[in-house]
């Protein structure tokens, strides 16, 4: 089988440190690269319709929460893992994009809360639609069944560390 970068690397520590134990990157060391990979070729196909992946995470967020009274701008945040200052800062970009539009929460004077503007919908589809095709590139290599089992053998060490 032919040789990764992977394999380079931990053969390099294998010849210069032999006492060091570098086995754990075959398997971390090819998440990280892969998760790189990924994340490159989504930001190139969303660089296309001039989005960034927070953009697009705020965008589909917000479609596929599909709330008619609007998202609150914190929990927006808090499923982005980000600061409400930064979301602050990511809903001004959208907004002067024409893609959401916010507007007073009745029950909250001094909330606000988001829409998806009907541009905003058309993009935030188009963005998924190229983040799908991109993640689609990337798993080419695996048909259906190595999907399956690739997918069942990450979701307990995400369980594990998503739980603590």
């Amino acid at each position: 089988m032919a040789e990764d970068s992977i394999d380079r690397m931990v053969g390099e520590w294998a010849r210069s440190a032999p006492e060091l134990d570098a086995g754990v990157l075959h398997v971390v060391g090819r998440l990280f690269r892969s998760a790189e990979i990924g994340q490159r070729m989504i930001a190139e196909a969303l660089r296309s319709l001039g989005l960034s992946y927070g953009d697009f995470d705020v965008l589909n967020t917000l479609r596929r929460r599909g709330e008619p009274a609007g998202t609150k701008p914190t929990e927006l945040a808090r499923s982005s893992l980000i600061t409400s200052g930064a979301m602050t800062a990511r809903l001004d970009r959208l907004d002067r994009l024409g893609l959401v539009r916010r507007e007073r929460d009745p029950d909250d004077r001094r909330g606000v809360l988001v829409h998806l503007t009907e541009r905003g919908e058309r993009v935030a589809e188009q963005a998924l639609d190229a983040v799908l095709a991109a993640d689609e590139r990337f798993l080419a290599p695996l048909d259906a069944d190595r999907r399956a089992q690739l997918a069942a053998i990450l979701k307990p060490l995400l369980l594990h560390h998503e739980s603590g």
